[in-house]
């Protein structure tokens, strides 16, 4: 089983909740929706997409975007909402085991921590609505803070990725800001805010 997701803030937080749930250990397929909708990314069965286009090979889908809206029936959930990843723990949060014994989907648990607010923080920030002073001033918002520094289009951050979902599993806001490798980049990114000001 492999999650396929894309590389930004809602896609870090899909696989921090299929991760919970799932208890995937395989390594994450990080992957642009433009390679995902010309077809240049190979689909298994097994394999849970989230926050890209649906492929009818995988095993479980989630999506929010409007042109992704599926005409046919799937495992998963696709809604118009703030992020895919609100669906994803709405999805697990209200999966009905008695009436789906046989399904994938079965197997997952509840959470062992509550993702509430960082859920909340994501619908924010994928639904761009946040306010002006989160914009001018993330340093005091950390969750905005923290999306800043992901780059979707450097594969070299890979590594940063799934440092960011380890972190996000175990730790609150707090205790992945005191991380060097996020410290390092959230430097970065208010000076490139600074610059661009």
């Amino acid at each position: 089983m492999r999650i396929v997701v894309r590389p930004d803030f809602d896609g870090i937080v899909c696989t921090v909740l299929l991760k919970e749930a799932l208890k995937i250990e395989e390594p994450v397929q990080w992957v642009e929706p433009n390679a995902m909708q010309s077809g240049e990314v190979k689909i298994r069965k097994g394999d849970i997409i989230a926050n890209l286009a649906y492929r009818k090979e995988c095993t479980l889908w989630f999506d929010h975007h409007v042109s992704n809206r599926p005409n046919i029936p799937f495992d998963g959930a696709f809604e118009l909402a703030p992020s895919a990843a609100g669906l994803i723990f709405t999805f697990f949060n209200n999966f009905d085991y008695a009436k789906n014994p046989g399904s994938v989907a079965g197997s997952l648990k509840k959470f062992p921590r509550d993702f509430t607010e960082l859920v909340a923080a994501t619908d924010k920030i994928d639904s761009a609505s946040v306010n002006l002073d989160e914009v001018l001033h993330p340093e005091k918002y950390p969750y905005v803070l923290i999306s800043t520094t992901i780059v979707s289009h450097r594969s070299t951050d890979e590594p940063y990725w799934n440092h960011l979902v380890d972190l996000l599993r175990k730790c609150d806001i707090q205790k992945v800001l005191k991380s060097l490798e996020v410290q390092k980049r959230c430097d970065e990114a208010l000076e490139e805010d600074k610059k661009y000001i």
